[in-house]
């Protein structure tokens, strides 16, 4: 009788397992057909964008041309192929226009108007670099600009991209606006900065230069 009632117990101790196996296995057929699977992980936030790598040192343009101070504490690093803070390749912001001469990297220079602008001048680069079209002042190089789509910034913006892309790429900029109120986005890193330009939803063009004069050539029109 004791024999009997123990096969009994450990018949229904192991029937008992075996149907609490079967619920711990979730059934992959009842999420197919459009049935959504259990919401068990949280959905990873979107990756935050990669600073500019920058160094530190004595900034080759001291002084902006309204006599602003600037600090070099940080400088954006160059890329060959891709627009930075800091320029492209060669045309480092602050580079010298006679050591760009010297080695054949801008074509002709020209006066940018002489009336009022008496220190300023205006040159291309090559077709190495997508001809980039540079301003210099008293010697050094200031700012540059980009008008094809050919080439993009380090984190991949360029000249079609959509706003909203710019925006999110380069969310520690801020909108700007010229005199008849076309907008643009701007974004800094120390005394350097890139400024979209924008047409409708899209970027229309691409500056990089010393922050200060760039922002208050394109608002005020101040400057060359």
């Amino acid at each position: 009788m004791i024999r009997r009632l123990t096969v009994v117990v450990v018949a229904a101790a192991l029937l008992s397992t075996a149907g609490c196996g079967k619920d711990d296995d979730e059934d992959p057929a009842k999420f197919m057909d459009g049935q959504a699977a259990p919401a068990s992980a949280e959905p990873e936030p979107a990756a935050k964008p990669v600073p500019e790598k920058t160094t530190t040192g004595k900034a080759e343009i001291a002084k902006n041309p309204d006599g602003t101070v600037n600090s070099a504490k940080a400088k954006p690093v160059t890329g060959e192929s891709a627009v930075s803070a800091g320029g492209l390749g060669p045309y480092k912001i602050g580079a010298k226009l006679a050591d760009l001469q010297r080695a054949k990297l801008i074509g002709k220079t020209k006066a940018l108007r002489e009336d009022n602008c008496p220190d300023y001048q205006g040159a291309t680069g090559t077709a190495k670099y997508h001809r980039p079209e540079l301003i210099f002042f008293q010697g050094r190089l200031l700012r540059m600009a980009v008008s094809g789509d050919d080439l993009a910034t380090s984190r991949g913006v360029k000249v079609g991209s959509k706003a909203a892309a710019v925006k999110t790429k380069y969310p520690d900029g801020k909108q700007i606006d010229d005199s008849v109120g076309r907008a643009a986005w701007f974004a800094t890193v120390g005394d350097y900065g890139l400024l979209f330009e924008l047409s409708g939803d899209k970027v229309s063009g691409l500056q990089a230069g010393m922050a200060e004069p760039m922002q208050y050539k394109y608002t005020d029109d101040q400057g060359c």
